[in-house]
């Protein structure tokens, strides 16, 4: 599938990368006299975003065009950009989105059959950008391109921390930088009910504390995410995570009593009643209401962490239950599901929701059984609508099941990017389970009743669906939880890993080199930021604000080896709430530190040397640290909020003069290798839940240099 042409010695700096291209020596250079004409049936939106490509290249470059306006007046010259659209696509699930972009010395040529497709080629081209003595170019290329999966999406929950429209929309450029196609607002939680309701106005007044989106504000959204070519679902989370909706109008809910919007993050019990017609009179015209705001043909409807257990304390639910044969939580959850996709179906919307929507309450030894004799009929709750798309975010038991029995699924299992993990881990979860290379079951987040069993098969090369059976997994969605973020820190939760996953989402499946795709990454985090993305410069302003002073290069330099403790370890002191500071060493460090990989990268190599060259540097990296620890420790001492650096920079200079004495050393003493070793396993123990990432590398090198202690 690909061809290579010129002396290239690794992939093109492209995220993600192309399904076909080549690459030539050649190179379209730029002057202010580069021009950009549209051909074919283009409407505003594809001359909107030629005139924002056209502007991003001149702020780029610092080259002063003569106009940045691009209209169906605007002529070709040699040396410039023709873009030819067949049509203008459809914000719809499957429009077509491929391309072709030819870039040779005497101009650019870019085809599509659409103008989503010329848009995401022009995220393409200017990727492309390169520059040398002589000014700017764009590089020699040949490519020809489409997504391997048509739903490649970001989930932005807003009841928890709420995100104001500037962290929406440079969300959305970023998202259309990687080619991502849809943005899940959600909106409804235990915290929070966060857009303006017109027909139920206490749900604003009352539970959002003044933090929402109007009416105008959402379809300012819609209009800046369609511009891009990004479509927006909405998400209203029923029946379960309901206690904003209940705390606004008390007489829907299945037990009386007095609620209040959450302060803390988990899984509660109020739980909207079914079983009553007011219910639905009221969702017939709340989601009528927010239906009309979005104007994309999906709907979700969560479903997700519904406890059950105000349900059961209810008598007279437990009897409607009981008349009606319903014998489950999920039983009745299936039922109030039916009754609200009828509601989005006049809407002409169609369902989404979590796993829990589908999969059966079994044991785990009779939910194994019906794995091992394929009867995935058995796993799931019948009579469930099969236009109901399930989202996957416990495991590849939902996604299997789902497809085997005939439901659309999106994965988002293993995207959950607020529980920090590596790039590494999302970039190799593909949404078909035999191509997927992370068989590790993920305790933090998924069902586990038999996911073992599926992975005993993956090992083995078993494909567990067909090919007309994967082709209902639509793509994937990652996750972006808010619990832990604030609008200063989730640009850099969500960014750069996430290109990771995009790419993961658009190429084609065999590309998986994990070094390749960091060394890209590490590329396209600072195109990001050109777009306003503030997950880079932001780590120098909070510590700046909590140092109180303008020079903290000494705590950037301890800060870059930290990394926040993945999963959901954060919650289990239950000590965070809405409104706790989320300004500290845990919400500074940011996970996949580029520090952490290339110090990883530089000691693995020392290891594997044959001289000792490298020790020269080693030592002076270790002492480098130990000359920055005194900085560290005299800045900190008159500062509380500093203390957790402090500490973590005391165990900094602990391991280096623990190195330093290693290296020295020819012979080690049984005494000194056990002090050695007590060292690293004290420096691994979370500090501020955060994690000093030196260790294991250091642990390796020293290891290496000294197998036998």
């Amino acid at each position: 599938m690909f061809t290579w042409i010129g002396v290239f010695a690794q992939t093109p700096d492209l995220m993600p990368l192309p399904a076909k291209y080549s690459l030539n020596t050649t190179s379209c250079r730029i002057t202010n006299r580069f021009s950009i004409s549209i051909q074919g049936n283009a409407d505003s939106r594809m001359y909107s975003e030629a005139s924002r490509f056209f502007q991003r290249l001149s702020e780029r470059t610092g080259i002063f065009f003569p106009t940045w306006r691009v209209t169906p007046t605007s002529k070709y010259s040699s040396g410039g950009l023709q873009i030819q659209v067949l049509r203008t696509g459809q914000l719809v699930l499957g429009e077509d989105e491929s391309y072709q972009l030819q870039v040779v010395d005497s101009g650019i040529l870019i085809k599509a059959n659409t103008d989503i497709g010329a848009i995401r080629a022009l995220e393409t081209l200017l990727q492309l950008l390169g520059s040398d003595t002589k000014g700017y170019f764009f590089r020699g290329a040949n490519i020809e391109d489409a997504p391997r999966f048509p739903w490649r999406g970001l989930l932005i929950s807003q009841p928890y921390h709420f995100m104001p429209m500037d962290v929406i929309k440079r969300t959305l450029d970023a998202m259309a930088a990687v080619k991502m196609n849809v943005l899940h607002f959600y909106i409804s939680d235990d915290q929070g009910y966060r857009i303006e309701s017109k027909v139920y106005p206490k749900l604003h007044e009352m539970a959002s504390e003044g933090q929402y989106f109007t009416h105008a504000q959402v379809k300012e959204m819609i209009a800046y995410a369609h511009q891009r070519g990004i479509r927006v679902i909405p998400e209203v989370d029923l029946p379960g995570h309901s206690t904003a909706i209940l705390y606004a109008y008390p007489h829907l809910a299945s037990i009386k009593r007095d609620y209040t919007l959450q302060d803390h993050w988990g899984v509660f019990d109020p739980t909207i009643d079914p079983t009553k017609e007011r219910t639905y009179i009221f969702l017939d015209s709340l989601l009528t209401e927010v239906a009309s705001l979005f104007p994309d043909a999906y709907f979700h409807i969560g479903g997700d962490e519904n406890t059950g257990r105000d349900w059961q304390r209810n008598p007279d639910i437990r009897k409607f239950m009981k008349d009606r044969g319903l014998a489950t939580n999920l039983a009745l959850q299936n039922y109030f599901n039916r009754r609200v996709m009828g509601i989005l179906k006049k809407c002409g919307k169609t369902a989404i929701g979590w796993d829990e929507v589908l999969m059966r309450e079994l044991d785990d030894s009779v939910a194994k059984k019906y794995f091992e004799e394929e009867n995935f009929s058995k796993l799931i709750e019948p009579n469930v609508p099969k236009d109901l798309v399930i989202q996957s975010w416990r495991g590849m038991e939902a996604l299997i099941s789902s497809a085997r029995n005939g439901y659309k699924s999106i994965l988002s299992k293993g995207y959950y990017i607020d529980l920090v993990q590596p790039a590494s881990y999302h970039y190799l979860t593909d949404p078909v389970p035999y191509r997927n290379d992370v068989i590790i079951p993920d305790s933090e987040a998924n069902l586990n009743r038999f996911e073992s069993e599926i992975i005993k098969k993956l090992k083995k090369g078993i494909r567990l669906l067909s090919e007309e059976q994967e082709k209902m997994i639509l793509g994937g969605e990652a996750t972006m939880w808010t619990e832990h973020v604030t609008a200063e820190t989730i640009d850099s939760r969500i960014w750069p890993r996430t290109a990771a996953i995009a790419e993961r989402l658009w190429s084609p499946p065999q590309i998986r080199d994990v070094a390749d795709m960091y060394r890209r990454m590490d590329i396209i985090s600072v195109q990001l930021e050109f777009l306003g993305s503030t997950h880079i410069k932001n780590t120098a302003m909070l510590l700046r604000r909590l140092a109180n002073q303008q020079e903290v290069s000494c705590l950037q330099s301890v800060v870059q080896y930290l990394e926040p403790v993945q999963g959901y370890q954060r919650n289990q002191q239950n000590n965070f709430t809405r409104f706790s500071p989320y300004t500290l060493m845990a919400d500074i460090a940011v996970p996949d530190q580029k520090a952490v990989r290339d110090l990883t990268k530089r000691f693995s190599e020392y290891a594997k040397a044959k001289d000792t060259v490298w020790k020269k540097e080693v030592r002076q990296l270790l002492r480098e640290w130990i000359d920055n620890d005194y900085a560290v420790q005299q800045l900190a001492a008159p500062i509380p909020a500093l203390a957790d650096i402090a500490a973590h920079s005391t165990r900094l200079r602990a391991l280096a003069s623990m190195g330093l004495e290693v290296l020295s050393s020819p012979n080690l003493k049984a005494t000194n290798i056990g002090d050695w070793q007590k060292k690293l396993q004290d420096a691994a123990i979370p500090i501020g839940h955060c994690e000093l990432k030196v260790v294991e590398p250091l642990r390796k090198l020293l290891s290496n240099q000294y197998p036998n202690n």
